[in-house]
Parts: structure tokens; sequence; C-alpha cells
């Protein structure tokens, strides 16, 4: 007898190679598949239903010990598999005490997708001061990056002519357009946007539509679509819409970092913002939680563990950590030299349900990658298991 323990991302693929009949497949994938979800302000009777309705399923809810004397923060944890929470999410919209808002919100995260292999946005930045002084590109060597990029076969390109570092301050788009007017000839002319998706990193609506003319297909806006207009042209024109949040503008972001409640806050703003773009007739969305922006170190990496949350929205999602400030804080690093920390970051982003990865390094992201997918298929592809 031989016992292999698996790793959970091979358990479906393991079961799959069993070989049960199609229905005790379906039956038993269900229970593969684990989920976590911390509950907040959950007042003590609904609570005390949950926890009995949990285990009626054969799922399990924590909650304090002692908790209708408990006088300390109001949170608890439920753990189930799919198959357990598909019945508990059906007991749940037949209670009161707020149980059918909290079975609405479990089915949304139910409902997520789980999403494909995840792509690389490569960073070409047309600037003079990004925080990252490789990344700084002339006209001429923005143009033959972009061509690197090509041959390298990414999927993004994402072009931008003014930095959003911690304290840059705002330009106008008359110098934003000055910056990309040649980027973009070269682009629109040779049709580059064939063979690859070209993103506008700008704030300013007016640099969007002219980037846009010259086939650029999706919105980067850093100030999460703060001016009404940005959401116009992105539907004028049938772009994609990077929803990013921040708070203030880089200058004043960095003062912006408390939360009541960081999730919860992030939540409303999407919320918010899918529905002004939808209302304005915008198709496709992106969702990017905004690492580094308006948050402390501590809240950037609580944003990468829990990825997956922002899921149940329904659009894929984006991270851009690269070579941030809050990995030289970990490592005692400087931008030049944050190669290795943004590559362990992006990896757990990637496993935490990341769909793109905004980067200055492709070639790396793409080694990264190939090796990550290639460890979820080599092992039963070879019979090794």
């Amino acid at each position: 007898m031989q016992v292999v323990r698996v790793g959970e991302a091979l358990a479906s693929e393991t079961l799959k190679r069993v070989g049960a009949d199609e229905v005790g497949y379906k039956i038993m994938a269900q229970k593969v598949q684990m989920y976590y979800f911390a509950l907040h302000d959950l007042e003590y009777v609904a609570s005390a239903i949950l926890k009995q309705e949990a285990l009626s399923v054969g799922a399990e809810y924590a909650t304090p010990r002692e908790q209708i004397l408990y006088r300390g923060e109001k949170v608890g944890l439920l753990i189930a598999n799919k198959s357990q929470l598909k019945r508990l999410i059906t007991k749940l919209t037949a209670q009161d005490f707020g149980l059918k808002s909290l079975a609405a919100m479990l089915k949304s995260h139910l409902q997520a997708h789980a999403g494909c292999e995840a792509k690389i946005m490569a960073i070409v930045n047309v600037t003079p001061d990004s925080f990252y002084a490789p990344s700084r590109k002339s006209t001429t060597e923005a143009i033959e990056r972009i061509y690197e990029l090509l041959e390298e076969g990414v999927a993004y390109i994402d072009v931008g002519a003014a930095s959003s570092r911690p304290g840059s301050e705002i330009i106008e788009s008359s110098e934003e357009i000055a910056r990309l007017r040649e980027v973009c000839a070269e682009i629109d002319s040779k049709q580059l946007y064939k063979s690859a998706q070209f993103s506008i990193d700008t704030y300013n609506p007016k640099t969007a539509e002219f980037a846009l003319k010259s086939g650029f297909s999706i919105i980067n806006d850093v100030s999460g679509f703060s001016n009404p207009q940005m959401a116009e042209v992105n539907a004028a024109f049938g772009a994609s819409a990077i929803i990013m949040h921040s708070k203030g503008t880089p200058k004043t972001m960095q003062t912006l970092t408390h939360y009541e409640n960081l999730f919860g806050e992030i939540d409303e703003f999407f919320g918010r913002k899918i529905e002004e773009i939808l209302q304005a007739g915008g198709k496709e969305i992106i969702l990017d939680v905004g690492f580094g922006f308006a948050k402390d170190d501590a809240q950037n990496l609580a944003l990468v563990n829990h990825l997956a949350h922002f899921k149940h929205f329904g659009y894929p999602l984006l991270l851009g950590a690269s070579r941030k400030n809050t990995l030289g804080q970990i490592t005692g690093r400087l931008a030049n030299d944050r190669l290795a920390s943004t590559l362990a970051l992006h990896l757990l982003g990637v496993q935490n349900g990341a769909d793109i990865l905004r980067v200055h390094d492709s070639k790396e992201h793409s080694d990264m990658l190939k090796v990550y997918y290639a460890l979820g298929k080599s092992t039963l592809q070879q019979g090794i298991l």
C-alpha cells in the first residue's frame, strides 16, 4: 500500500483520474474545494441560527466561546465545501435576522468564475519620473520596447505618459499627448494592436480618447474613473475599463490610508463604479484593488492574501505590485533589486485569483507562470500519482 498526500490544487484532477462514474464525480468534486468566510458584526441570534444550520449540512461556523456573553469583536469563521455551501445558502434564504442578505452574499462568491490562466500586462512608461528608473523610456526606447514585448507574446501592453508614483503631480492632457504622439502613431500605422491589446494608463479623458483613436482598447485609470467623462469615452469606443481603487491623488493618497473596513469600503467603491461604467454604456470591466494606492503595507498584503474575495463581482482581477515600496519595506531593498520579491508576491496573487499581472519584468513573470502552471499538470500527465 502507498499513501500520497495530494496538494489541494491537484485534488480535482486526481479525482478525475480515479475513474468514478459521472454522477459520483459531480458529487465528490463539490467536496474538494473549501471556502472560508470571516463574518463580521453578525447579531447573536443570527449567529446562533447560522451555527445550527452550518452544522446541519456538515459545515462549521466558529464563534467565540460563550458568545452570548462575549464583549469582544463580533467575528466568526464559516468553513464549508461547495456542496455544503450550496445547501447552507438554501437554508439561510428561509431565515430572518439578516440571514437572507448573508445568503445572497455567499451565493455571489459561490458563483464567482474561477478564471483561466493569468496573463501578463507589460508596463511601458514614456515618462521622465516613474518610480522605477529603468522603466522610464524615451519615445524611441518605448517603441523598441513595444516590439520586444510583441516578440515575447505578452497579452497586454500598458502605456503611460504620466507618473502616478506617491507624491507625483497631476499633469495636463496636452503634455501626456505630446509624449505619446509618436508611440501612438507607430501602434496605429503598423496595426500593432492586432498582436496585443494596448492599454492607456491615464486619468485624463482627452488622453484616453487620443489613445483609443490609435488602436488602444483598454483604459487604465488610476483615479478609478473619478472624472465622469472617462466612462463616456470608454463607452463611446467600446473599450475595457480597468477600475482601480484609490483615494485622493498621487500627491495626497499616502495620507489617506485610514479605513473603518478595508474590504467593505473597496467592495462599496467597486459596486458604485461598476454601476457607473455600465450605466454609461460600458461593457468590459477589469478590477484592480490598487496595491500601493492609499494603502499602507499591512493593507496591501491583506489585499493580496485575500484577493479571491473580489471574485464575487464576476470580473477579471488585475494585480500590480511590481517593485513597489511595500516590497522594499519588507526586504530592505531598493526598487532596482525587488524582482525576487515581486515574483513571490505576484505568484501568491495568481494563486489567490489574479487574472492579469501588471509588471515591469515580463520575461521573468512569463517564466514564473510557465513553471506554476506546469506544476499543476505534469504530475498527472506523467502518471506519477
